[in-house]
This record gives structure tokens, C-alpha cells and sequence, in this order.
């Protein structure tokens, strides 16, 4: 069982990986090993266009979304993922795991419980016992995740909610 699971829940586009990677900040500057992935997006013409893919402990980016086709990037829905973030990603989290008290998702949700981008890796890394999680979800899956994960120890943070780390 994790220690504590924390879902940092916002709407759409409210800002859950800017809050995230401030919480990584404390965090780090507390001295606690933190390890994980969140997705910053971009906009193009007023339009989310797509998200890179970061790795919280060494800054490292690459392209992980964009609403634009891309040869040989899968489509889901209205976005093409890479699939070399995909699974630089699975690999960042196992990493994570090992070498790391607190662990940072930016995000899972709708895709995820459908079978797609962290489902599995997600589904394996969450029963390892004794680790601290930071799962960014928006408002509208927070309980769809949390049923279909079946996770405990559970603390919903809403943006608005005033919390330091």
C-alpha cells in the first residue's frame, strides 16, 4: 500500500502541472527525493496544441502530444502521442519508484482508465508499498480514477484549496 496518495484535481487547463511543479519545489527544497513525470502543455492560436513530457528530477523534455498527425505516433482521440515518450515515461516512473520517497503523474484520467498511456505501468507501480504519490486528474475523473485504481489512503486537493508541502 502507498504511504499517502494525494490527487491534485483541477478543470481543464486550471493550472494542475504549474501547482505540481511548485509542490516538486517544496518538496525538494524539504530535502525529499522526488521522481516522476508531468506533461506542461502548449498553446498554438489560442488552442491547446500538445504537451511535452518532463522528467521532475532531471528537467529533460520530449514531444509527447500534439493534436496534429504524426507518422508513426498513435491516435487517441484528438491528439497523436509519441510513442518513445510513452515509454520514456514508463521508464522514468519505474526509476522513480525505486529511487524515490514521493512520486509525481501528471495526469491520469479518461485515457488511462481506458486502457491507454500509463494504464499498466500505473496499475503496477501503485501497489508497491511505502511510497508517497502526487496524481494530477481533472475534477471530473477524480472518483472514476479512484474506483478503478481502488486506491486508499487518498487526500483530493482542489486548486483553489490553499496547502503548502
Amino acid at each position: 500500500m502507498p504511504k499517502q496518495i494525494i490527487i491534485l484535481s483541477g478543470e481543464q487547463g486550471e493550472g494542475k502541472t504549474t501547482r505540481c511543479l511548485e509542490i516538486v519545489s517544496q518538496l525538494k527544497a524539504k530535502g525529499e527525493s522526488v521522481g516522476g513525470i508531468v506533461a506542461p502543455g502548449f498553446w498554438k492560436s489560442n488552442t491547446r496544441y500538445g504537451f511535452d513530457l518532463m522528467d521532475v528530477q532531471t528537467n529533460q523534455k520530449l514531444p509527447f502530444a500534439q493534436r496534429n498527425p504524426k507518422e508513426d505516433w498513435l491516435e487517441i482521440k484528438t491528439y497523436y502521442f509519441n510513442p518513445e515518450a510513452i515509454e520514456k515515461g514508463e521508464v522514468i516512473l519505474q526509476k522513480a519508484v525505486l529511487e524515490n520517497d514521493w512520486i509525481i503523474l501528471d495526469e491520469i484520467g479518461k485515457l488511462d482508465i481506458k486502457g491507454h498511456l500509463w494504464s499498466s505501468i500505473f496499475t503496477d507501480l501503485i501497489k508497491i508499498p511505502n511510497k508517497n504519490w502526487i496524481i494530477c486528474v481533472r475534477d471530473i475523473f477524480v472518483d472514476e480514477v479512484i474506483e478503478h485504481w481502488q486506491m486508499q489512503n487518498v487526500k483530493v486537493l482542489q486548486l483553489v484549496d490553499d496547502f503548502v508541502f
